[in-house]
């Protein structure tokens, strides 16, 4: 089941977003990735959240922001105990139909290139790179910040253009 998350998943979330990086541990140069701190709950409520539950209990999330007439995926986060239950493609799906829903073009995101649940799966899930030319100027703005921190070799910008 998917729904609107409310303010009293904000703990459950930040569990969640934790637990999904643990899987970074071991990956050379991703080590950063486990040590950073948990989504602050100013960032999931600048946004709107979608929850996925089992067994009463949310196991996964997406969190995604209206931005230059995209919709942006700013987090999408599964539980470990969850993985590999189609989870995270059924959030992805809820994020691209609600880009329809509020009539986005596209959905857009920063992700890191290399590990398999980051672009390739994305790509899997009929992402592609987004044009340089196509980046507005709020997604620039996220690149600039990402730049602040991450080695921008490692990520791409992709989208999903949502078809009408």
């Amino acid at each position: 089941m998917i729904r609107p998350g409310r303010p009293e998943d904000t703990g459950a979330l930040q569990s969640i977003e934790q637990q999904a990086r643990s899987r970074y541990a071991g990956l050379a140069g991703f080590e950063f990735v486990c040590a950073a701190p948990a989504i602050s709950a100013d960032r999931l409520t600048a946004g709107e959240t979608w929850v996925t539950d089992l067994m009463g209990a949310p196991v996964g999330f997406a969190l995604v922001q209206p931005m230059d007439g995209y919709l942006y995926l700013a987090n999408i986060s599964v539980a470990p105990a969850a993985a590999h239950r189609g989870v995270g493609s059924a959030l992805l799906r809820r994020v691209i139909d609600r880009a329809t829903e509020l009539g986005a073009s596209a959905v857009t995101l920063a992700t890191f290139r290399a590990p398999p649940w980051n672009g390739p799966w994305f790509r899997r899930h009929g992402f592609a790179s987004m044009p340089e030319t196509d980046i507005g100027r709020d997604l620039r703005a996220v690149l600039t910040r990402h730049a602040g921190f991450l080695d921008m070799a490692t990520r791409e910008t992709l989208w999903h253009p949502v078809v009408r």
